[in-house]
C-alpha cells in the first residue's frame, strides 16, 4: 500500500515512535546519573549491576542514613560478633555466591546442629546424634513426606526458581513483581495466590509434616504461620535445608564491599522527598538531610528507592508528580532478636535432662513468645556459649528468667524485618513508579531474603539500562532460553 493511501500505522511503529525522543536524548547523553535511595543489600547490588551495564562513565550515589547493609547487622556480646539481621544464604543463591567470589570472602557453615520442634508444653520430635536414628524417628512421625520433601524443594522448587538467572544474563527484566515471578514459572503465580498449607497439602504432604516442620521453618525464618502465600512460604523451606552458609566476618560485609566495586559515593543523610523536575537538564531532585542535619539536594536522570516504601519504614514525599506517589498499604513484621550468653533451661522447653536439649530449637504454635530459640556460633564460625531468641515481641525479664537459669549478658536487636505475609493474593506494588524512577523492594512483598533483594536489584538495573536505552524488546517479553549449559555456569 502506497504512503498517500491514508492507511494506519502499525500499532508497535507508533509505540516506538512515543519513545523516540527520549531514547535520542538519552544516546546522546550516553551515560545517567543516578541515585540510590538506601544502602542495604537491595540498593547496593542495584549498584553493582548498574555500574556493570553502564560502565565507567555512570555517576551512581547511594543515599544511606544509618550505615551500609541496611537490615544485615551484626551484634556484640563479649568479644564475640553474632548476626543479628539475615544469618543464612543458600548454596544455590548464585548472586549471593558469586558476590562472595568476586569480594574474596569465605564462608562459614550455617547449617543448624540437634533440632527439636516445640509445641509449648512439650517437644513433638526431637533429632538425634546417630543420622540413622534421626532419620528412623522421622520417618515414623512423617511417613514418606521426610524424604519427599528435598525432591520437592530442589524439583518443583529451586530448578524453577534458577531460570531467572538466565532470564536476567540474557538482560530481559519486568515492570511488575508478577511478571517476573511467573518468568520462573507460571505455577508460582498460584502459589502467591493460595496459602503454604493449601499448596503442600495439594502436593501431598501430611497435616503433621505442615503443622510442624512447616510450621517451625515459617516461624523461625518469618516468624509467621503457614497460612502465609506459598511462595514465600517455599522460600522459607529452602532456608532450613542442608548446606546453608553465611559470610566469615558478618554478612553486611557483601553490601559494605559492593559498594566499593560499584564504585558509588555513599552520601550520609535522610532523604526527605523525591521532586519530579521539569524543563530542566535532569529528571529528578532528591532532597535530604546530611549527617551535619543541614538540608541539601542533588539531581539525577534516573532515581530508584531501595528501602521499603510503607508507613513503619518510611516517610519520604514524591513532589509534583501528575499521579500521586505514596506509601503502600501492607504492614512490616517486626521481629526481636535477643541473644543470651548464658544456659537455658531445658524444661521451659518441656526437656527433663539438660543434656537433651537440642542446639535448635523450631516452634510449631504461634500462641507462643518464643519462635525458635538457638545456639551459635560467632560471625568467624567460632563456638559460643550464646543463645538466639527469636520472638515477634520483645520478651520480658521474666521470660528471660523463666528461659534461663543463669545469663552473664543479654543484648536486644529489634527492627522491622519482613512484610507481614499474612494476606494471601493481594495487589503487589511495582518495580516501575514513574519513567526512570524504580522501587527495588517491591520485591519483598512476594519473599523477604538477600537473594530476593539482589534479583531485584539486578531486575531494576536491567529496567533502567533498557529503558534508557530503548531496548523494550526486553521488558516484559517472553524469554526463549538458548545459551548452553557452559554459558549458565557463570553470571
Amino acid at each position: 500500500m502506497s504512503a498517500s493511501g491514508g492507511s494506519m500505522w502499525p500499532l508497535r511503529f507508533i509505540i516506538l515512535g512515543c519513545f523516540l525522543p527520549i531514547t535520542l536524548s538519552n544516546e546522546a547523553k550516553e551515560s545517567p546519573s543516578i541515585g540510590i535511595v538506601g544502602g542495604g543489600i537491595g540498593g547496593t547490588s542495584t549498584a553493582y549491576f548498574l555500574r556493570q551495564l553502564f560502565g565507567d562513565d555512570a555517576k551512581i550515589d547511594i543515599f544511606e542514613k544509618r550505615q551500609v547493609g541496611g537490615r544485615l547487622a551484626t551484634i556484640s556480646i563479649g568479644n564475640q560478633q553474632f548476626e543479628a539481621g539475615g544469618a543464612v544464604i543458600h548454596p544455590k543463591n548464585m548472586y549471593m555466591v558469586n558476590f562472595t567470589k568476586l569480594l574474596g570472602l569465605e564462608h562459614v557453615n550455617g547449617d543448624m546442629g540437634s533440632f527439636g520442634i516445640f509445641d509449648g508444653s512439650s517437644m513433638r520430635i526431637t533429632s538425634n546424634k546417630y543420622r540413622v536414628v534421626t532419620l528412623a524417628k522421622l520417618f515414623w512421625r512423617y511417613g514418606m513426606d521426610i524424604y519427599n520433601i528435598d525432591n520437592w524443594i530442589n524439583e518443583k522448587l529451586l530448578a524453577k526458581f534458577m531460570r531467572i538467572y538466565d532470564i536476567q544474563r540474557a538482560g530481559h527484566a519486568y515492570t511488575t513483581v508478577p511478571d517476573l515471578i511467573g518468568a520462573m514459572d507460571s505455577a508460582f503465580l498460584s502459589y502467591m495466590k493460595k496459602s503454604i498449607k493449601f499448596v503442600m497439602r495439594t502436593a501431598g504432604f501430611g497435616d503433621a509434616f505442615i503443622d510442624e516442620m512447616v510450621m517451625g521453618a515459617l516461624r523461625t525464618n518469618y516468624g509467621q504461620s503457614t497460612e502465609i502465600p506459598g511462595f514465600v512460604g517455599a522460600v522459607s523451606l529452602a532456608g532450613v535445608q542442608p548446606g546453608l552458609w553465611a559470610v566469615k566476618g558478618g554478612n553486611k560485609q557483601v553490601p559494605e564491599k559492593l559498594v566499593t566495586e560499584a564504585k558509588a559515593q555513599v552520601i550520609q543523610g535522610t532523604v526527605m522527598s523525591v521532586q519530579l523536575l521539569q524543563y530542566q537538564d535532569k529528571t529528578y531532585r532528591v532532597e535530604y538531610v546530611d549527617a551535619e542535619k543541614k538540608e541539601q539536594h542533588r539531581d539525577y536522570d534516573i532515581v530508584i528507592i531501595a528501602t521499603p516504601l510503607h508507613d513503619e519504614m518510611s516517610d519520604i514525599d514524591f513532589e509534583d508528580f501528575p499521579s500521586p506517589i505514596e506509601n503502600f498499604p501492607q504492614h512490616y513484621h517486626k521481629l526481636t532478636s535477643t541473644f543470651v550468653d548464658g544456659t537455658p533451661n531445658s524444661k521451659y522447653f518441656g526437656v527433663d535432662n539438660p543434656e537433651d536439649l537440642s542446639e535448635e530449637i523450631l516452634t510449631c504454635n504461634d500462641t507462643i513468645l518464643v519462635n525458635s530459640c538457638g545456639k551459635k556460633t560467632d560471625v568467624l564460625g567460632s563456638p559460643a556459649q550464646v543463645y538466639k531468641v527469636f520472638s515477634n515481641s520483645p520478651p520480658k525479664e521474666d521470660d528471660i528468667k523463666q528461659m534461663f537459669t543463669s545469663k552473664k549478658d543479654i543484648r536486644m536487636f529489634s527492627m522491622m524485618a519482613y512484610p507481614d505475609y499474612s494476606t494471601v493474593g493481594e495487589e503487589l506494588p511495582p518495580f516501575v513508579l514513574h519513567d526512570q524512577l524504580y522501587y527495588v523492594n517491591a520485591i519483598e512483598l512476594a519473599a523477604s531474603a538477600m537473594e530476593m533483594s539482589s534479583i531485584a536489584g539486578k531486575n531494576v538495573a536491567l529496567l533502567a539500562y533498557n529503558h534508557w536505552h530503548g531496548s523494550l524488546e526486553k521488558i516484559d517479553e517472553p524469554y526463549a532460553d538458548s545459551t548452553s549449559e557452559t554459558e549458565k555456569t557463570e553470571l
